[in-house]
């Protein structure tokens, strides 16, 4: 290393003695308050989710985008396309390898692994958007999200909310509980569960492979997302059955999730940055859900679409059989037990409020 100060260079060891000494800058005309260069972080993120599934597909390309227009040039996120470079239900393997710096997703595909992390994702009969996000952000749920992903070297940065999705796609109408004995059909996280205590065959598909399986038959049913997704992944063609509420799922949290290492070795101003970006991107995503839907449902109608509302007495049956579920699961695994308790406290807590608050 050399420098100058005036017309004389400096030598290595001259240069760097009034620095290790503390008594400043050896060249008296080189200003005091020179920018640090910042690390550059490039970060290589796969969504989950298509980029042509409206929202889903969206909310990733859209989190760049908001990264880029900030103004920053040493941050920048290289969002791929699901399947691009590992299969969807992969990346949480794939970011905690090392393979991918962060993945785009929904944290009840890694349920199978972690079956507490189910709980950051959707809830049957549990909270909707605004309570659901107080308690990630504003109660424990943040911090027990980050321990269990820190196991497996991981960090979570929720980062895109969901309202309410449909029920499901059927080929045939369900007019009570027994239609649902034998069916095949591709349902996500513990409402799954609860479908299978009804007898029915339950399997896990990533999005792009739920369409050719309903085709060929393979599947009877499936639910995916909200009306302007399914919408674009053309469930409508082979099924005409479409139900409501969305029970299993009221809302949907989405993360990004990065590996650890790659997040320590970000300075605090940077990781604060993204996870500033990823609240602009929750709030777009939140408002753009609940924007394409009145389209959406009036589109699928005029293609055919019966919409159909589940009878009192079969949702009830629904919720006792979820609450079953997260009984079993919370006896089966104390990491589940104590995030479970810490979500129903909080919602206990907010109960009150919300009763007199928001109009029936």
């Amino acid at each position: 290393m050399s420098g100058k100060c005036g017309s004389g260079v400096l030598r290595p060891a001259l240069y760097a003695l009034p620095l290790l000494l503390g008594l400043g800058s050896a060249c008296s005309q080189a200003p005091s308050d020179a920018p640090v260069p910042r690390s550059q972080v490039r970060l290589k993120v796969q969504s989950a989710f298509s980029f042509n599934q409206p929202v889903l597909g969206e909310s990733a390309q859209h989190l760049a985008e908001i990264i880029e227009s900030m103004g920053r040039d040493d941050i920048r996120l290289r969002v791929y396309d699901a399947d691009k470079l590992v299969p969807p239900l992969q990346i949480f393997d794939a970011v905690t390898a090392g393979f991918l710096d962060a993945g785009y997703s929904w944290p009840v595909y890694w349920m199978g692994k972690i079956p507490a992390i189910t709980l950051f994702g959707a809830v049957p009969f549990g909270p909707e958007a605004g309570e659901f996000l107080a308690w990630v952000q504003q109660g424990e749920g943040l911090a027990l999200w980050r321990e269990l992903y820190a196991r497996h070297g991981a960090v979570p940065v929720p980062c895109g909310v969901l309202p309410p999705e449909a029920s499901g796609w059927f080929a045939s109408p369900i007019y009570e509980l027994s239609d649902l004995e034998g069916l095949k059909i591709r349902f996500a996280g513990l409402g799954g569960e609860v479908l299978r205590k009804l007898g029915a065959s339950v399997t896990m598909l990533a999005g792009g492979d739920i369409f050719p399986s309903l085709e060929r038959g393979v599947l009877d049913a499936t639910e995916y997302s909200m009306p302007a997704v399914d919408r674009a992944l053309g469930f409508y063609k082979v099924a005409k059955h479409y139900y409501f509420p969305g029970w299993h799922q009221p809302s949907s949290i989405l993360e990004l999730i990065v590996n650890k290492q790659v997040w320590d070795g970000m300075s605090p101003e940077q990781r604060a940055f993204i996870e500033t970006a990823c609240n602009a991107n929750i709030i777009w995503s939140m408002t753009r859900g609940l924007a394409l839907q009145g389209d959406a449902i009036a589109y699928l109608e005029a293609q055919g679409v019966v919409l159909h509302s589940w009878p009192p007495e079969i949702l009830e049956r629904f919720r006792e059989l979820s609450l079953e579920v997260l009984a079993e699961a919370s006896a089966e695994d104390p990491d589940f037990a104590r995030v479970l308790a810490s979500q129903e406290a909080f919602r206990a807590e907010h109960a009150r409020w919300a009763s007199i608050a928001y109009q029936r």
